[in-house]
């Protein structure tokens, strides 16, 4: 499977990869959004540079990678490496970007992560009702481990998410995350207001809305909900192999 950013070389997919995208003022993260974390130490991750596939240039991808490394540390059982060195160790390679599998899983081991996490924006529409597609990509600093599973959960009015856990050792990611928010949309609305209700500690008619007006604040609840989708799949599959354990 090809990375996201050699998409960047093929204009078909501009055409078919048609989500879209929307950045503003940043907010607090709360810890704890889905209570502990399963796994006994945090997983660290690497943060690739998003990826802008939209042809807009009214965002900042440098931003937008600060802004989604802030989503991935309101969760408990992550760590984040600090962009800026994430970025040093790129430069140090001669590139701005991950550009293959490859790249993403040297990019881990350097830094010493256990994954490259990649993102991409796929179209960019700062108007209201925002409407924002993301694409993430996983890849692991060690290819040789991982289960082979797939999963997706569908949300019939906010688009699809789909989760794809891939056989490491082609060099593919290990996990592909994908999803259309449009806040045209009652779901999407519905899971707007319950997070900023975590994150403003009460259910204000008029509080939540700024997540919708707000650029940086609807890219961070859409970064948001792709962890935790990530976090439910992971949990959901944890219970599926555990019958099976036993009966061995």
């Amino acid at each position: 499977m090809a990375t996201l950013a050699q998409f960047v070389h093929r204009p078909c997919w501009r055409a078919v990869l048609i989500f879209s995208t929307v950045t503003a003022l940043a907010g607090c993260a709360q810890r704890n959004p889905t209570g502990p974390s399963p796994h006994p130490t945090p997983r660290v991750l690497a943060l690739a540079p998003v990826l802008n596939l939209s042809g807009s240039q009214d965002f900042d991808p440098l931003k937008l990678t600060d802004l989604i490394a802030s989503e991935f540390l309101s969760f408990e059982g992550f760590a984040v490496v600090p962009v800026n060195l994430t970025l040093a160790e790129l430069e140090r390679r001669g590139k701005r970007a991950v550009e293959t599998p490859e790249d993403a899983i040297a990019l881990a081991s350097a830094l010493g992560a256990d994954a490259t996490v990649v993102v991409a924006v796929t179209e960019y529409n700062p108007y209201y009702p925002p409407v924002v597609g993301l694409i993430m990509q996983w890849y692991s600093a060690k290819p040789d481990d991982g289960p082979v599973s797939f999963g997706t959960e569908a949300s019939p009015n906010a688009g699809t998410v789909a989760v794809e856990l891939s056989d490491h050792r082609n060099f593919g990611p290990c996990r592909q995350i994908q999803r259309v928010f449009n806040a045209a949309d009652e779901k999407t609305l519905s899971e707007v207001r319950a997070y900023a209700a975590k994150r403003e500690g009460h259910d204000s008619p008029y509080a939540w809305r700024k997540y919708v007006q707000s650029q940086e604040l609807y890219v961070r609840y859409c970064t948001w909900e792709l962890i935790l989708t990530t976090e439910r799949l992971e949990a959901s599959d944890r219970t599926a192999v555990q019958p099976n354990e036993a009966k061995l």
